[in-house]
């Protein structure tokens, strides 16, 4: 499953237009929640492959879906051209000169992967999702270098202020960074009685912090480190 940018992207081209080469250390893998109604939630059966791409303000899809039928399974690629939605993820990854590969796609949801080169792409990426989609996950950050064998690794929370460790650990206890969770920001913003962007701007500032020391983690000369934001507490 993947995604290409709009072909009218230039972001990665030097002055003098030739096509620049950059390392990106980091695979990042997010799930994510849609803020808003999609084509594919009236497809029937199972979405086996999807390829997006963004040309302009138009949203082209490959949808490959597998349906069960009376002589068996059967698989059929349906395309479709819309409009694009203000609540597309996959905008926020272009935006930052990132391609997402949709490794799985649900009903609501979509497990996204995709390569960048520092931790502030990273944060910059998760607070963008954020802002138009329900709710998006860090389910892990693999460093690219290595070897095959993951290594979990521990992140220092102690180093976020007071405000932030509440902010966090609220979330996590009302369940907001569950799966299947239904907590929405204004929940938990209630809690703490502080507005929903106010919010969203303090667990993006504590998922900075945290994010970073998982990337540098990963980037380190040991073995390659899997990391996962479920595993800190």
């Amino acid at each position: 499953m993947s995604q290409s940018k709009p072909s009218s992207d230039t972001s990665a081209r030097g002055p003098d237009g030739a096509q620049e080469v950059e390392d990106r250390t980091l695979r990042v893998v997010l799930e994510i929640v849609r803020g808003g109604p999609c084509f594919m939630d009236e497809l029937e059966g199972d979405i086996v492959d999807l390829n997006v791409r963004l040309d302009d303000d138009q949203c082209q899809c490959d949808v490959t879906v597998r349906e069960s039928t009376a002589k068996g399974d059967r698989t059929t690629t349906k395309h479709a051209s819309r409009d694009l939605c203000d609540h597309c993820p996959g905008v926020v990854f272009s935006e930052h000169g990132c391609i997402p590969r949709y490794r799985q796609v649900g009903n609501g949801w979509f497990v996204m992967e995709t390569f960048v080169g520092d931790t502030e792409t990273v944060a910059a990426i998760v607070g963008g999702v954020r802002e138009v989609c329900e709710r998006v996950t860090v389910k892990s950050i693999v460093g690219t270098d290595g070897s095959d064998a993951p290594e979990i690794c521990d992140v220092d929370v102690s180093v976020l202020t007071p405000k932030q460790r509440e902010a966090v650990h609220l979330a996590t206890e009302a369940g907001y960074y569950d799966a299947d969770s239904s907590v929405s920001l204004e929940e938990v913003g209630e809690g703490l009685s502080i507005s929903k962007s106010a919010l969203s701007q303090r667990l993006q500032r504590a998922e900075r912090n945290i994010i970073r020391q998982l990337a540098d983690a990963c980037a380190c000369d040991e073995d390659q480190k899997t990391v996962h934001l479920s595993d800190v507490r």
